[in-house]
């Protein structure tokens, strides 16, 4: 108002925007989680065991993760992104490891019937036997070795033969004829 008494109005406009990314922490990764497969092992966490995020902005904050939880994690680390994202788009992230091991040793089993052969030679005598066979959990392929090869010279007597079943991961386990 001037001293004539007139009085004038102006307007503006005020903005507040929201330009701050949530904070967000992550959890310890799980511990670590044995392979159910050669693929790996299936690895579930709920989201706020593993990340948790404020925001001055929103209250609800929405966190991802990728790899998601429940995904396929192959034997060894897999590092996990969790990104939050605020109501107006500004994200950040934090990382965990999710380990996948394969402690599990492989399923061995040796050729039921023994081996018997009629000496040909002081020397014994060859003898060829049937292979052991072995599955493993963590592995597709289980390298089997023996301590005396199929076919070699066998002496005179009993000899026990030790098949050795390994798998990529170095676990063994053994059966014997």
């Amino acid at each position: 108002t001037d001293d004539s008494g007139n009085s004038s109005t102006c307007t503006f406009d005020v903005t507040v925007v929201d330009t701050t990314s949530p904070a967000i922490t992550c959890a310890a990764a799980p511990a670590s989680v044995e392979a159910t497969s050669s693929s790996g092992a299936a690895v579930s966490w709920t989201a706020s065991t593993q990340a948790t995020a404020t925001d001055a902005g929103d209250d609800n904050v929405a966190i991802s993760y990728s790899p998601a939880s429940g995904s396929v994690f192959a034997i060894g680390t897999t590092t996990v992104t969790a990104t939050a994202t605020d109501d107006s788009g500004n994200s950040s992230t934090c990382t965990f490891d999710v380990t996948v091991v394969d402690t599990t040793s492989p399923a061995i089993t040796c050729a039921s019937a023994p081996a018997t052969a009629e000496a040909t030679s002081s020397a014994g005598a060859a003898v060829t036997y049937g292979a052991a066979t072995a599955t493993d959990t963590g592995d597709d392929s289980v390298a089997i070795t023996y301590s005396a090869a199929s076919g070699s010279t066998f002496a005179i007597g009993t000899t026990t033969v030790t098949a050795t079943a390994t798998d990529d991961s170095g676990n063994s386990s053994t059966c014997t004829f």
